[in-house]
């Protein structure tokens, strides 16, 4: 009886552990920007700077659930969650995690900003 229960706790602990949620933690940096912009509505050069402006930014993942975004002196904060691959931050969708990576997506009428992070 003893031996079942130790083998009953053992389980417990391992299934209370979530190495996807360990890797999730953390400082983050971009790895890599694709700006896809209307040029319509934007130059070559505002691409550019837009591309230079989000190779900036840094995401910390705290264990307590806290994502802190900083970008050019800005620093903005929410709560996070992991709901399969989905990143939701207060509750609204912010980007995607897996193999590794975080990927979020930004669109407007000029176009999109796509960015992967790194740790």
């Amino acid at each position: 009886m003893k031996r079942v229960l130790l083998i009953g706790w053992a389980l417990l602990l391992l299934a209370s552990c979530n190495p996807k949620e360990d890797a999730f933690i953390g400082r983050w940096t971009v790895d890599k920007v694709n700006v896809e912009f209307d040029e319509q509505w934007a130059t070559p050069e505002m691409v550019r700077q837009v591309g230079a402006m989000e190779k900036n930014n840094v995401v910390v993942i705290s264990a307590d659930s806290l994502l802190v975004f900083v970008n050019e002196g800005d620093t903005m904060q929410y709560h996070c969650t992991l709901r399969g691959n989905q990143i939701l931050c207060d509750g609204e969708p912010w980007g995607t995690f897996e193999k590794g990576s975080i990927k979020t997506e930004t669109s407007s009428p000029m176009g999109s900003v796509k960015v992967s992070y790194k740790k």
